[in-house]
């Protein structure tokens, strides 16, 4: 919205009402609402830091259990092969089929432990991807606030610039001309304007 102009045209009482119509809640409910968020942000982070080490201990016990399935499945594959090519007695035979079903039960032991140790861990970095999701929806929401609050800080600067525009610039009785008091009036207000926003950017 061109301020300016927007003043020049409904005048500042005008001017006022928008102000006061659109000015977000008091700096109080920003600080109790930041204040939340950081609450939040304090407590998901500490348990985000909890399952992070969990993570990593359970982790490191899928590595061996791996590598226990593939030494019986190798000693299986081995022992199968025997099996297969056996020319021996039958107490040979005997005995690699026992050797055979050890290799077998071994394997699916800890192929069964090794699953159920990803499907924790998997379990565990949903849970981890769910709260960064949080957190992140938490700093987006503070960058908003934030914003919010600055924007409610600049409304209060230009309110009072509004307010300040209600007064004339010169006498009526001393310049008679309609056409040069609205110019001097337009010229006031932009001037006004000019100065308040320069304060509001920092310049």
């Amino acid at each position: 919205m061109d301020l300016t102009g927007w003043a020049g045209r409904r005048g500042p009482a005008a001017c006022e009402r928008l102000m006061k119509t659109d000015t977000p809640p008091g700096q109080g409910n920003y600080d109790a609402f930041l204040a939340r968020l950081d609450a939040a942000t304090s407590s998901l982070s500490t348990r985000a830091a909890s399952l992070e080490r969990a993570l990593a201990a359970v982790s490191l016990l899928l590595g061996p259990y791996e590598s226990a399935v593939r030494n019986w499945e190798r000693r299986r594959l081995h022992v199968s092969g025997h099996l297969t090519r056996h020319t021996g007695s039958p107490q040979s035979y005997t005995a690699l089929a026992e050797l055979h079903d050890v290799a077998v039960n071994m394997e699916e032991m800890f192929r069964d432990r090794a699953q159920r140790i990803r499907d924790t861990v998997s379990l565990m970095q949903g849970r981890r991807e769910a709260i960064d999701k949080s957190l992140l929806e938490l700093e987006v929401s503070r960058v908003k606030l934030t914003s919010s609050r600055l924007l409610s800080e600049d409304r209060e600067i230009l309110s009072a610039v509004f307010s300040a525009l209600a007064g004339p610039a010169v006498a009526t009785s001393a310049l008679p001309d309609r056409g040069l008091l609205s110019d001097l009036r337009e010229a006031r207000q932009a001037v006004i304007l000019a100065e308040a926003l320069m304060e509001v950017k920092g310049y």
